[in-house]
């Protein structure tokens, strides 16, 4: 009991970093660039997503447990320990054997590619009610980024990254992409007007995720992508119109609350 109060700890010190972080760096940029003049850098809603940065990752950790557990009976149950603890420690098969930069590059492509195919499933009728929580907020900025119902989370994220190491890439290369994915994340909810010009079909700008989650019928269900355009542009749910940015935020005609239990509870008496 003491290990995992101590582990909780250790993992809330270097979140608060992290937040830290953030807060400064995307708040001060959000003043000299932002996307949508005068918004609030702070919201009465602002304590919700913060409940969710420090509460979420806790639970999520002891789900991934679970979830490797799982894969291992399923796929590994006719191996003894010490091959298995190998494999989770240093990858197998020939992507394990793939240099560690090349892992991380790979690791992110096709998690780009799951991750945009579970997106649009949660925007579906079935799943909407866990990913609208996402959506709730009428201001989108950094700290938006952490809204994530538990249901949302485990099903995309934590599935995506367990995936990749029954895949036989090794820990480190998933580590260094979560790392990556955690700033840029951040970076493409900020309130930014960056566009990134001519990239902009090749790398998610803080724009391009703003018209994910206009309330604007126009941008709605469009750009899936986490990190690379060109998926949306392949699957046809690419929108950017040139000179033109995203006003309006949030889930109209919705009910969900602004506090962290509400939001819990929401999904599983909502419908869409």
């Amino acid at each position: 009991m003491a290990s995992i109060v101590n582990t909780i700890l250790s993992s809330s010190a270097i979140l608060a970093i992290w937040l830290c972080g953030f807060f400064v760096t995307f708040t001060l940029l959000g003043r000299l660039l932002p996307c949508n003049p005068g918004q609030a850098w702070w919201r009465k809603d602002s304590w919700t997503d913060i409940a969710y940065f420090f509460i979420l990752p806790v639970f999520t950790r002891f789900v991934r447990i679970l979830f490797i557990g799982a894969g291992v009976f399923f796929i590994f149950r006719s191996q003894s320990n010490d091959s298995i603890q190998h494999y989770l420690r240093s990858g197998y098969g020939p992507l394990g054997a793939l240099p560690l930069w090349l892992q991380a590059a790979a690791v992110f492509l096709l998690s780009d590619l799951l991750l945009y195919w579970t997106h649009r499933w949660f925007h579906g009728r079935t799943m909407w009610r866990f990913h609208a929580i996402h959506h709730s907020s009428s201001h989108v900025d950094w700290l938006s980024t952490y809204r994530f119902h538990p249901v949302n989370v485990w099903l995309t994220f934590t599935l995506v990254d367990v995936l990749m190491l029954f895949l036989g890439f090794s820990p480190e290369a998933t580590a260094i992409m979560g790392g990556v994915n955690m700033m840029y994340s951040a970076m493409v909810h900020a309130n930014l007007n960056w566009t990134f010009g001519p990239f902009k079909y090749v790398f998610a700008s803080p724009v391009f995720h703003r018209w994910h989650h206009t309330a604007q019928e126009e941008g709605m269900d469009k750009n899936f992508a986490p990190t690379f355009p060109l998926l949306d542009i392949v699957f046809g749910t690419f929108y950017m119109p040139e000179g033109r940015r995203p006003e309006h935020y949030g889930v109209p005609g919705s009910n969900i609350p602004d506090h962290f239990i509400g939001q819990m509870i929401w999904p599983f008496k909502a419908r869409r």
